[in-house]
């Protein structure tokens, strides 16, 4: 299903690698921390991080499957975010929709996945023990940053 990836230019593909995870680790650690003390992102950092991502994803001769099911999905939680009416942050959907421009599928899936059982146990915790209602906002980037970083650690 997916084209084996190969670089345009002949560099090694531990370098891409790296500046891929460098940038987002970096994008991902200023959103998560302004999204929790200010619950905004900054849609200037996130828009340099999606043009860097589809300049890494044209270099590195990415597959179209691979850029477009990303993009489907973040566009869905800019979606979900309209019809909610701001329930599920817009910031969230634009965070996912450059995350999509510059991870690989497997990684964004399993990213997206990890996050939503830590917002989730962190939303039972407060429900259960700091006796919180449903109405209280978590914000949601910090979770991406925690499960990126558990998928970089192994």
């Amino acid at each position: 299903m997916y084209r084996e990836w190969e670089p345009a230019v002949p560099v090694d593909r531990e370098v891409y690698m790296k500046i891929e995870e460098i940038c987002t680790i970096v994008f991902l650690a200023v959103n998560a921390w302004t999204d929790y003390r200010k619950k905004e992102i900054s849609l200037v950092i996130t828009g340099i991080y999606a043009a860097a991502g589809i300049v890494f994803s044209i270099v590195s001769k990415r597959g179209f499957w691979d850029m477009m099911i990303p993009l489907v999905i973040g566009a869905l939680f800019l979606l979900l975010s309209l019809i909610s009416g701001g329930d599920l942050g817009m910031g969230d959907g634009w965070t996912l929709l450059a995350l999509g421009m510059m991870i690989r599928t497997d990684e964004y899936i399993s990213m997206i996945g990890l996050s939503m059982l830590l917002a989730a146990g962190v939303s039972v915790l407060l429900l259960a023990v700091f006796r919180k209602n449903r109405k209280t906002e978590i914000p949601f980037v910090p979770f991406l940053f925690l499960a990126y970083m558990g998928g970089v650690m192994l």
